[in-house]
This record gives C-alpha cells, structure tokens and sequence, in this order.
C-alpha cells in the first residue's frame, strides 16, 4: 500500500472507542493502521475494508511485540505521523480484591505501552509536517474513586502525561490531545453491575472525538454534564469529598 496522505495508527482497534474510531476514520477517507491483539478480529475487520486499512497485530503487555510492529510500520510508511492511543485495559477492583498480577498488566498496558510508543515515534514527530498524538485517559483519572485502585491512577498519569507532552513538544508543532471519557458503552464496561450515568454509545464517542481533535485546544472531554461534575470533584476539599464517595462504597 502506497497510500499515506491522511493516514493514522489507531491502538486497540478491535471493540469500543477504537473501532468506532477506526470505522469513522475510514468512512471520512482516511487509510487506518489498526493495532490489536486479537488477530482473527484484525483480519475480519479488514476484509469490510480492503486497500484502506492496514492490521497488525501488537500485544501492548510485551516490550518486544511493541518494538517489532512500530519499526516495521514506520519503515514502511515514511510518513505517518497521527497517533491515537486508545488501548486499555478498563478493571473495576477494590483494595481486598487487589493483587500484583492486576496491577502489572493494567499498568503495562494502560500506562508503559505508551511510553514504549512514545519512544518508537519521537524523531517522526519532530518533522516539520504537524503530527497528531492522541491520548486516551478517563474521567476517572481526574480524581479517586472507588473501585478503581489500579485503572484510575494509570489514567490520572495519562493526564499528566499528556500535559508535559503538550508543553515539550510545542516547538515542534504537535497538535498533542487528551481524551477524557465518561462511561461509554463498550465490552469493557459492560463488567459494571451499576447504572452508568451519562452512558452513551461508542459510535457517539467516536464522532465527538473526530470532531474535535484538529480542532483548537487540548482536552476532548464528554459526556456534559458528566465531565463538569467530575471535573468540579477535583476541587473539593478532601474531607468532603471522602465522606461523600464513601457512601458509594456502601451502596
């Protein structure tokens, strides 16, 4: 494939944001480099899109698997310099149920494979044609919440990654975005045994980010009012905020 005019690598392509991602990406024109695990679901993915979208296979939990797809992607398209990282790992565990195996794969997946990729791009980035990295995060990176002792502080991190990231990377004229969620329905979050607020499709999801991310400013975040209340969350006092989550603890 020859094609590398508006073309972009999207990671975890296979469910929810990604794929939506993904499919509206390739509806709007775009050549799509689609990152997953799960090959047999690359592979029927890409039959409904032949000549547009290019797979390949990348387990974010392996150091190695990382380095051998970005150098043979970035060998073979010279070009390509929009990154949306999307792959995650959503976990819903309290402290009693923590264990180190929980911990390790959700921050090697959530938080190192980024770093990792990060690193495979850095020189493509700082060519003069403006690139593109998008960072997925969450809602629940804004503050502490119950049931998220290992996936919210790997989203919080992705938060303050991303702002370093804007700023050291400003010289070179990297349109750098973060993307907040709230609750989207995906397989991921259909492990929640409580209502969702706000829930909305990952398709929505999708068309709120696309429209947005060459668009001026930093943060995708949605759905209103959800992101405002969570938002609002990170400047309440401690004592307050603790006595009030508590009760979710209980429920």
């Amino acid at each position: 494939m020859n094609i590398q005019t508006n073309m972009i690598l999207i990671t975890g392509a296979t469910s929810g944001i990604g794929l939506s991602l993904t499919k509206e990406y390739l509806a709007n024109g775009w050549t799509v480099i689609g990152l997953g695990r799960n090959i047999g679901k690359l592979q029927k993915l890409q039959k409904q899109y032949p000549g547009t979208l290019v797979i390949a296979k990348c387990d974010l939990r392996s150091k190695e698997s990382i380095k051998n797809t970005f150098e043979a992607i970035l060998s073979k398209f010279k070009l390509l310099n929009h990154f949306i990282f999307n792959a995650g790992i959503y976990t819903t565990h309290n402290f009693d149920e923590l264990s180190e195996e929980v911990v390790e794969e959700t921050m090697n997946v959530n938080l190192i494979s980024i770093y990792r990729c990060l690193l495979h791009i850095r020189d493509r980035i700082k060519e003069p044609s403006k690139s593109l990295i998008a960072i997925v995060s969450s809602v629940a990176g804004y503050r502490g919440l119950p049931k998220s002792i290992v996936y919210g502080p790997t989203k919080a991190a992705l938060i303050n990654l991303a702002e370093s990231l804007k700023i050291e990377t400003l010289k070179y004229n990297v349109n750098v975005k973060l993307i907040c969620p709230g609750f989207v329905d995906t397989p991921a979050t259909k492990v929640n045994s409580f209502k969702m607020p706000y829930l909305i499709s990952s398709e929505k999801a999708s068309k709120i980010i696309i429209n947005k991310i060459n668009k001026k400013g930093f943060e995708i975040s949605f759905p209103f009012p959800f992101n405002f209340i969570m938002k609002f969350a990170r400047i309440i006092p401690y004592g307050y905020y603790f006595k009030k989550t508590s009760k979710l603890v209980d429920k």
